[in-house]
């Protein structure tokens, strides 16, 4: 079972990695979890480019679920790019919806 808040990606975006660009964000909710999925986003980074750069396009369903929420290194490293300002009183979740708010705009 995956554990909430949770990260998603996309294999697209202004983040940048070996393999290409990339986007993330955050969700908080199964309901949320599965249109994203059905939206084209990834439950990991990896699968997000694996997807992009292969020449075979495997079938949305056929994508496995990593069930791993964002570790707090993880929140912080994104927190830190966005420029969010934060401290170790700020919870997984509370970390997790600014960053969400921040990639809105």
């Amino acid at each position: 079972m995956i554990e909430f808040p949770a990260l998603v990606y996309k294999a697209e975006g202004k983040f940048q990695r070996p393999g290409g660009g990339y986007s993330w964000t955050c969700v908080t909710s199964e309901e949320e979890l599965t249109k994203k999925l059905s939206e084209g986003w990834f439950a990991s980074l990896d699968e997000a480019v694996e997807r992009i750069n292969s020449p075979v396009k495997a079938p949305l369903a056929a994508v496995e679920v990593d069930d791993a929420p964002p570790t707090r290194e993880e929140l912080e490293i994104k927190a830190t790019e966005l420029k969010i300002k934060f401290d170790g009183r700020f919870s997984d979740k509370k970390l997790c919806q600014l960053i969400s708010e921040a990639l809105l705009k």
